[in-house]
């Protein structure tokens, strides 16, 4: 996919995501394949007479993962902050590295440390979608344009670093 660029930003860091509902699925099938992009989120339908590579079934995710090592702090409902760590992160969403877990469906804020000289991201909403032992999964839903530049910029690094050392193994 490397002449597919986003609509809206222009970057060639796009995904085919999984098509949901009838409509979509018929979109599909005249070769309208649904993209969304990794850094401005804006999901968008191209025409491809091929199929994409696809995602598969079992991961609906609408954004890449990367592994990262940032620090981060929540605050949840009641009130505690703790000291955790961000092990991969994505613009939708990350999992969080943590001794005390939550609930599945726990509302959070929460504040991602990328590097010591960047200044923090701060997610106003978040929620943990998932919760294992040691580890939660977090979906971002609301922040502050920003914050969400700060985030977007942090992600271009990462995906521009997994580009480039990917075409030094090839």
């Amino acid at each position: 996919m490397k002449d597919l660029h986003c609509p809206s930003c222009g970057t060639p860091f796009v995904r085919v995501i999984y098509d949901e509902g009838t409509m979509g699925r018929m979109l599909t099938r005249f070769k309208l394949f649904p993209f969304r992009c990794q850094l401005c989120t804006t999901r968008f339908r191209v025409f491809r007479h091929h199929v994409p590579g696809q995602t598969s079934l079992t991961d609906r995710r609408q954004y890449k993962r990367l592994p990262v090592s940032f620090r981060a702090n929540l605050l949840s409902e009641n009130a505690v902050r703790m000291d955790n760590r961000v092990t991969d992160i994505s613009m939708g969403g990350c999992t969080l590295e943590t001794t005390t877990t939550l609930p599945q469906g726990t509302v959070i804020e929460l504040v991602i440390k990328p590097a010591s000289e960047e200044e923090p991201i701060k997610i106003g909403t978040a929620m943990v979608c998932s919760s294992r032992p040691e580890s939660m999964g977090i979906r971002f839903l609301e922040m502050l344009s920003d914050d969400k530049n700060r985030l977007s910029q942090v992600i271009l690094s990462l995906l521009v670093g997994q580009n480039l050392h990917s075409h030094l193994l090839a």
